[in-house]
């Protein structure tokens, strides 16, 4: 064997060399490869079980929205820890009254999911106003929504 060795270094280290080469090359696949079956917001979402905001809530604040004469259309989705809610408003609509349709959906929420959860409400109005669209976000921390600077209507 130390003969064999001896009179082939050459193909012996070839093939530590490969060797090494096939380890590492496992080492890195699995390591950026490997995550395929593991959620896309990785532990983001623990907990979202317990106050997980269901279709019938999620239809709760489209109705609640559009009872308002003000509201042309609404929309309402997830995305992961963040409530996605779109609303178009009439055109005759000051960004005001626009704004305060925003609340609407804290009054379906409870106070777990309050606190758990991103808010953004995106407003439109049905003629595509200079001054719209109005973007409203409360983030979970908060107790209220913050909005994007008012532009002038020109």
């Amino acid at each position: 064997m130390v003969k064999y060795i001896k009179n082939h270094k050459i193909v012996v280290v070839a093939v530590v060399f490969a060797i090494l080469l096939l380890l590492v090359l496992s080492f890195i696949i699995k390591e950026f490869f490997s995550g395929d079956s593991k959620a896309l917001y990785g532990n983001r979402l623990d907990g979202i079980e317990s106050v997980k905001i269901t279709k019938k809530e999620q239809s709760d604040i489209v109705s609640k929205i559009e009872e308002d004469s003000a509201v042309s259309k609404c929309e309402c989705h997830m995305q992961g820890k963040i409530v996605n809610v779109s609303i178009t408003v009439n055109d005759d609509v000051g960004a005001d009254t626009a704004k305060s349709l925003a609340n609407k959906v804290l009054d379906v929420l409870d106070t777990d999911q309050k606190k758990f959860f991103d808010i953004q409400v995106f407003i439109n109005k049905t003629n595509g106003a200079k001054d719209f669209p109005i973007i409203g976000y409360k983030q979970n921390t908060r107790s209220s929504f913050s909005w994007t600077k008012d532009r002038a209507a020109n």
